[in-house]
């Protein structure tokens, strides 16, 4: 799973420098310039996802739904060691369960009893070579379901299973590039063009990335607060 996204997030990255010589008055070397010259980055990050027909129950049990999460983290970068510096900082928002279904289509629905979390955040880890796993968990609540599309319905137990992800900080000199990029690619830019956007290729994390640089040295960072 992590090779996938990080092969994903790197051919975007490397886009910049497979450019031909042609295109070069596309390039924004104000922008190429300031990222060059940043040596230690501030990432805010925002990860959303939204899955469709969702297994509630941490078994095979017919109780389904459509469900997002959304996951807010901070931390500092090392650009030359693609690397994270210092302790992120991260918070988990409430998962949203909707249309919840049956076996089938004209099936009873079922009950949820208690909170569901699709992706619950535990800690950040570094794995080296520009990846950085998120380490999680998915809780399942009680449920109560209809079996066999039938009117009885059966309790199930909740539990938590754990559930990671990777992600990989994408390279900030892709804004000096922004305007010779595909804005349907899976790498892209925010409208205000302060973020870059980027889509996981083996499930459907969307994660924006927004940069800040940072002019103090390692040493001398301030404490991370989440803004967003």
């Amino acid at each position: 799973m992590r090779q996938l996204l990080v092969t994903k997030l790197a051919v975007a990255a490397g886009l910049a420098s497979a450019l031909p010589v042609a295109c070069a008055q596309g390039i924004d070397m104000k922008l190429l310039d300031k990222w060059n010259a940043v040596k230690i980055i501030r990432f805010d990050v925002v990860g959303e996802i939204a899955d469709k027909h969702v297994q509630i129950p941490p078994t095979d049990a017919d109780l389904y739904a459509d469900v997002s999460d959304r996951v807010v983290l901070s931390f500092y970068w090392d650009k030359g060691k693609q690397a994270i510096v210092g302790t992120p900082k991260f918070r988990n928002e409430p998962a949203r369960v909707s249309n919840l279904t049956g076996m089938e289509k004209g099936c009873p629905s079922g009950e949820i009893n208690g909170r569901y979390e699709h992706f619950e955040l535990l800690r950040v880890e570094d794995q080296g070579r520009g990846t950085v796993k998120l380490v999680g968990e998915r809780i399942h609540p009680e449920t109560q379901v209809a079996e066999s599309c039938g009117k009885g319905r059966r309790k199930y137990a909740g539990a938590v299973r754990p559930i990671d992800t990777f992600i990989a900080p994408p390279d900030v000199s892709m804004f000096a590039y922004r305007a010779m990029m595909p804005p349907n690619g899976p790498t892209r830019f925010s409208a205000d063009g302060a973020s870059i956007i980027t889509t996981a290729q083996n499930n459907h994390w969307v994660w924006t990335f927004t940069p800040s640089p940072v002019t103090k040295d390692k040493d001398g960072l301030e404490d991370l607060q989440l803004d967003r």
